[in-house]
């Protein structure tokens, strides 16, 4: 079971009762926050690790050096942004991410065609 946000919940809640929390896209301040509460509630709950993982509007273009522009709960951009915020987000402590193509300018078989060869492929 996931927790989404708070969904209502304290952060010492989600960590003992939840197998993961999902939270939202934010800024880089924001997440690195975000994943130290969630660290720290674990270690004070008594809780083993548990995954952190967030959502992502994404709307890939062609283009892969496309600078990011924002949407609702993530962006457009080309490849290279993509993989360069994944990374980073890992390094964060970031364990998954759920793409959503919602509001994809392209064709969704397309734009999971580009990402399984520009994108995934840096995280093998």
């Amino acid at each position: 079971m996931l927790v989404t946000g708070y969904s209502g919940q304290t952060i010492s809640w989600i960590a003992q009762n939840a197998d993961g929390w999902l939270y939202y896209p934010r800024n880089i301040n924001f997440l690195k926050e975000s994943m130290s509460q969630w660290k720290a509630a674990l270690k004070n709950e008594h809780q083993p690790w548990k995954p952190y993982m967030q959502s992502l509007y994404i709307d890939l273009d062609m283009d892969p050096s496309l600078p990011p522009k924002g949407i609702h709960l993530g962006f457009k951009s080309g490849s290279k942004f993509l993989v360069d915020y994944l990374k980073e987000i890992e390094s964060i402590g970031v364990n998954h991410v759920i793409f959503n193509l919602k509001f994809s300018s392209r064709p969704v078989a397309e734009v999971l065609h580009h990402l399984s060869n520009d994108v995934l492929k840096a995280f093998r």
